[in-house]
């Protein structure tokens, strides 16, 4: 595969923009993971795919690659056994290699001849990957690869996933969970409206981590639970950008998308001022990583402009205690 270059992607739709300043390069053999939502995901897959045009912006290598998709809510046969459905992809492309050899890398052969409804979820997963892989695109693309899988689930799906990329497929994944591509991916953006990527800087962390290790001192883990629908989301605190009180509910915004926290703001600033949040209003916690500017509209006015472009109120009482936390 030729490396594929996205410059300055912009794409409307609905009258909504869904991406913006996209700008990408993905070189063959690269392991990259951003962090997106479901809708800037499957935007950005389709744009790649060329099956949605871009509002503006260039792309090249795109069109002379061959480009697969797997997103998380994908459909199967659920009537086909393993075997016959893999059979049928095979059917279409060029691979030739014996499927039953190729089903235990993907911890799929002792399912080969089971109807994929009776398949646990885990294995459905599994079998996406496998079917992707029989394909053989130049390049591969993910949405939410882990998501709600078990921790048995996990420990075999990245083990198919290794084996994908040594077989010379790219693969490029995408989750709104950082603790998901940390597992995945070896360089992680993070895409922000208005922003573009941003790249993550895993090596601050991994240095905290080695430190505290050091020090013979085990280092907390701490997440924020949100209830959606039938499931339980967490979130580490550092992909939160603000939360607000709404109708005294605690939203926590992430990547522009609002989750619902059982816990109230007081308890929810017990929790986070020790790990980087500030409480610049009555009705916001501030992750303060993602201040980028401080407007004064008037004496008595001030407000926060995130790198994400949200505005936040900055109460005049607490100007004092932001200039002390971060000196400026």
């Amino acid at each position: 595969m030729q490396t594929i270059q996205l410059d300055n992607i912009f794409k409307q739709q609905d009258h909504q923009t869904i991406l913006e300043d996209l700008t990408l390069t993905i070189p063959a053999q690269s392991n990259i993971g951003i962090q997106m939502s479901h809708v800037e995901a499957t935007t950005f897959f389709n744009l790649l795919r060329q099956t949605t045009p871009q509002t503006s912006g260039v792309m090249t290598g795109v069109a002379a690659a061959d480009i697969q998709a797997i997103f998380h809510d994908d459909g199967f046969y659920p009537q086909l056994s393993v075997m016959t459905y893999l059979k049928a992809f095979q059917q279409i492309s060029s691979f030739d290699q014996d499927l039953d050899d190729i089903l235990q890398y993907f911890a799929l052969r002792d399912v080969a001849h089971t109807r994929i409804k009776h398949l646990s979820f885990d294995q459905q997963q599994r079998l996406a990957l496998l079917r992707a892989f029989i394909l053989q695109p130049d390049l591969l693309l993910i949405e939410n690869p882990l998501t709600n899988l078990t921790n048995a689930g996990i420990e075999l799906y990245l083990a198919a996933l290794s084996y994908t990329r040594k077989s010379g497929i790219t693969v490029l994944l995408t989750s709104y969970s950082l603790e998901e591509l940390v597992l995945t991916s070896t360089t992680i953006y993070r895409y922000r409206p208005n922003s573009g990527l941003e790249l993550t800087d895993l090596a601050t962390e991994s240095s905290a981590e080695a430190s505290s290790d050091n020090e013979n001192t085990p280092r907390p883990i701490f997440k924020i639970a949100s209830k959606v629908e039938d499931k339980t989301v967490f979130f580490s605190p550092n992909e939160i950008d603000f939360i607000e009180s709404v109708n005294g509910v605690s939203q926590l915004n992430v990547n522009g998308e609002h989750f619902t926290s059982s816990q109230t703001m007081s308890e929810l600033e017990r929790q986070l001022t020790t790990l980087g949040f500030f409480r610049c209003h009555r009705s916001y916690l501030v992750n303060l990583q993602q201040i980028s500017e401080l407007i004064s509209y008037s004496r008595n006015s001030y407000t926060l402009i995130l790198k994400n472009q949200s505005k936040l109120p900055l109460s005049r009482s607490k100007l004092a205690d932001l200039k002390a936390l971060i000196n400026f």
